[in-house]
């Protein structure tokens, strides 16, 4: 008896080669994000505020002085409008708490825009180990992510949280053992089973995954730590933009010896 021969629909055939290849585009748009989103613009936030970030922070602290004398000159003269008592430690205690929350809040952003660095890390170094977890990083999102895989048990799920936060950190050794876990439970990632109408389905989810990290990938390299990008890379820019901020601090400071002297007039008539 002649062995049957099983072949499948060319049009089911070609519905599984399509939706495995848009898996993978899946994963690779998943790492490119995550990619930009973990270490690319924390390099970029990084280098831009040895670079220029500094002095950006002397020109916000210089305009805050400029504002507070100037509230204090404000206060100054309300009293005297009235004819209330003077009191410079009342004064200073009003200032305090009415610019403690604009401090606050302006500590609280350079904390979310200071990032950790691994000092024994050359950037070489980095460069090659980025490569590398990489590769390995989009390999495993495909197997484990929960949003290009519908049967994820609870397992998956917290090996791809170990997964991201390792990746994040940059632990070569965590991301090597959980890519020898992740070969033993899912040795084959394609999808290769379902009916039509489920193939469908995966080809439309998929679809709009991609789609929807494009537009992420899109927003981020419009983003301004891309604009810090683009002047990090040239020289010259770097230099007209410190020529500037010290340009500026340069007209603040001019500013705050005005209302120095226009406040030391106010003390003097009391």
């Amino acid at each position: 008896m002649a062995e049957e021969n099983i072949t499948l629909d060319p049009q089911y055939a070609n519905l599984i080669i399509e939706v495995n290849k848009l898996k993978d585009k899946v994963a690779e748009k998943i790492a490119q994000r995550d990619m930009l989103a973990f270490h690319v613009i924390p390099d970029i936030e990084n280098s831009y505020m040895l670079k220029i970030g500094v002095l950006e922070n002397d020109a916000f602290m210089a305009s805050m002085k400029l504002l507070r004398i100037n509230r204090k000159i404000e206060l100054y003269k309300e009293r005297k409008k009235f004819n209330l008592p003077i009191n410079e430690n009342e004064i200073e205690a009003q200032l305090d708490v009415e610019f403690e929350s604009i401090e606050e809040e302006y500590n609280e952003m350079q904390e979310d825009s200071i990032y950790e660095v691994e000092d024994d890390l050359t950037e070489k170094a980095t460069s090659e180990l980025l490569k590398l977890i990489n590769i390995i990083y989009k390999n495993m999102i495909k197997k484990l992510s929960p949003l290009i895989n519908f049967s994820n048990t609870r397992l998956d799920n917290q090996l791809y949280e170990l997964l991201e936060k390792s990746y994040r950190e940059l632990d070569l050794s965590m991301m090597s053992k959980l890519q020898v876990i992740c070969e033993q439970i899912r040795s084959d990632s394609t999808l290769t089973i379902g009916d039509m109408k489920t193939l469908q389905k995966a080809k439309d989810k998929y679809q709009t995954l991609i789609d929807e990290n494009e537009e992420i990938i899109l927003n981020i390299k419009c983003s301004d730590s891309f604009d810090k990008k683009r002047i990090l890379e040239d020289e010259n820019l770097i230099r007209r933009a410190k020529e500037e901020i010290n340009e500026e601090i340069k007209e603040i400071e001019s500013e705050y010896k005005k209302s120095e002297k226009e406040l030391k007039k106010l003390q003097n008539m009391e």
